[in-house]
């Protein structure tokens, strides 16, 4: 109701969200592993092959102290013959990083993300209302199984959306 001597609300301005106990999750906030991308296709003879003495030599040019603390995404951009021993070589040298895998920026992100999701404490929503927030950064389908998967077993509902709009995954059956 407004107070007509000065329009404002009586009892100031009520945030419903805040007050229906929901938990919101956005899965695009977890992660706190920084992500970088290595596109190492510049270092393909003729931009088409791995040749083992060069590829070797640009390997170790790398200064791992770059990479200290990052999560790496290696790619090649090229339609480039590539053999598994590479990958596994510049791996080996960004011993420093957080973790690497293949699939270049993408996969990397995902890989911290599911690392977050690993992380959490499943007690700390225990009995609650949780929604996975859908507008955000999700880190696709495998993210949103992985949370699901790790929450369900604890949580008293889980939904995915917005706390204005939420489709219900999962409700817990009273004992």
């Amino acid at each position: 109701m407004i107070n007509p001597e000065n329009n404002d609300l009586e009892g100031g301005i009520r945030n419903r969200v805040d007050e229906s106990g929901l938990v919101q999750i956005d899965l695009g906030q977890l992660s706190e592993i920084k992500c970088v991308e290595l596109d190492f296709t510049d270092w393909l003879w003729q931009g088409m092959v791995v040749k083992e003495k060069e590829f070797r030599e640009k390997a170790k040019n790398l200064k791992p102290e770059n990479f200290v603390g990052l999560g790496v995404g290696l790619t090649c951009t090229e339609d480039a013959i590539v053999p598994d021993w590479a990958w596994m070589l510049v791996s080996a040298t960004l011993s420093t990083s957080e973790f690497v895998v293949v699939g270049g920026l993408e996969n990397a992100e995902a890989e911290s993300l599911k690392r977050a999701i690993e992380n959490l404490s499943p007690d700390e929503y225990s009995g609650k209302r949780v929604v996975i927030r859908g507008c955000s950064n999700s880190g696709g389908a495998n993210s949103l199984l992985q949370i699901q998967q790790k929450l369900q077993p604890v949580v008293k509902s889980l939904m995915f959306g917005e706390a204005c709009s939420t489709v219900p995954i999962y409700k817990s059956v009273p004992r």
